[in-house]
Order: C-alpha cells, then structure tokens, then sequence
C-alpha cells in the first residue's frame, strides 16, 4: 500500500514568515493611521464649515422674511474634554460655537434655535485671520447678563459652569443688511481651521488647511474660501 505524503509539514508557516507578515501588516498600519486621521479632520472642518455657512445664510433670511433684525452670535468657552483648557481660566478658552436671535421690537432677543457646537477638533481663529472675534477690531467680547434668555450648556459634564463664556455678534437687519461697519475697505470674515493649528493672533497667513467665511457688511450675503485639504 501506497501512504500519501502527509501535508502538514508543508502548509505550516515557519515564524520568520509569520515575523515578516506581522512587520509588513505593521508598516501598513503606520501609513494608514495617518491618512485616516487627516482625512478625519478635513472631514469634520467641513461639516463645521457647512454648518456656519448655513447657519449665516439663514439668519439673512430670517431677517428678511420676519421683518426683525437677527442677530448671530460666536461663543467663546471651554471645552472640559479638551487638554489645557479650565472653564475658570478665560485665557484657555476659545471661539468654537454660533447662535441666532431674532430682536424684538421692545428690545428683548428670542433664540432661533440650540446653540451649533463645532467639532471637537474644529475652532474660529480669533486673531487676524477673524475681523469678527478680533478684539483690536471689535473690542472685548461680551459677557452673559440676566437679560440673556439661553445660557448654553457647554457640554454634560460641566452645565453648572454654563455661564463661563464670553461672545463677539452682529446682526442682519431687516432688509439683509448688517450692522457691521462699512466705510473704507473694512471686511468682515471669519476663519475655522483645525484646534491644534497654532497660528499667532498677529499673523495674516492661514494654516494649509482652513475654511473662511466672509460677510458683506451692505447686502448681508456671504462668500466663503476654502484650499484643498492638505
């Protein structure tokens, strides 16, 4: 009788190959963890971008449809998830959430909808790369007073610290227009990039990958710019 080889010895890995698979699959990983971390991030600064950018163009319309000037405003706060940052020191805190209002004729303000948080690794420059959070153009940001009819609730976790916020604003009026300064060259912009961008409030060059949002101060409408993610 005939025995027929036996084919263990043969279909087994040996561990050198099974070291050199492992290595291979291990230079693989260390490609891709990157790409799909920037891809990520240029996702989530795209939502957050389409979200401003909506946001904006309806308060233009609300303003116009219900004959009442609205008003947006850009919060500054922080973030208790986010490294570095204490709701009890303002200079850790940052720009990275917008509301609207509508204005009542006795003055009082009715909010349109919930505070729109940003991403978490999305935030608005407040230096020059922002006319409209850049306090050498606008002044100090506002402060929360009883009058304020939604304080925003920063996240779960910290709702009894939910007046620890500042915010800059502006308001459409009821023909489209803005209550934004308009004499000379004076434009009005805000820039998102990403949290751990580190870009100097005196510097006027954007990091590789930002979105802005520029607004007319006389028609009310907006135009946005955004470079391919890098």
């Amino acid at each position: 009788m005939t025995l027929l080889p036996s084919r263990s010895r043969n279909s087994a890995f040996s561990l050198i190959e099974l070291l050199v698979v492992c290595a291979i699959i291990g230079v693989i990983i260390g490609f891709t963890i990157p790409a799909a971390t920037t891809m990520m991030r240029g996702s989530q600064l795209t939502q957050g971008s389409q979200s401003l950018s909506d946001q904006l163009s309806l308060a233009r319309q609300q303003a116009l449809t219900r004959n009442r000037p609205i008003e947006v405003r850009f919060y500054k706060f922080a973030d208790p998830e986010t490294p570095g940052e204490d709701a009890k020191e303002p200079t850790s805190w940052r720009y990275r959430a917008f509301q609207t209002f509508e204005v009542l004729d006795n003055g009082a303000i009715l909010p349109l909808g919930k505070m729109q948080i940003l991403p978490s690794t999305v935030v608005m420059n407040e230096g020059k790369l922002s006319s409209l959070l850049d306090e050498s153009v606008r002044g100090e940001p506002k402060k929360p007073d009883d009058k304020d009819p939604e304080i925003p609730r920063i996240s779960a976790k910290d709702v009894s610290k939910g007046e620890s916020y500042v915010y800059q604003s502006f308001r459409f009026r009821q023909d489209g227009t803005t209550d934004l300064p308009s004499a000379g060259n004076a434009q009005w912009f805000v820039t998102l990039h990403g949290i751990n961008e580190v870009v100097p409030a005196e510097s006027n060059k954007p990091p590789p990958n930002f979105f802005t949002l520029q607004v007319d101060p006389v028609s009310g409408s907006t135009r946005s710019f955004r470079p391919n993610a890098g």
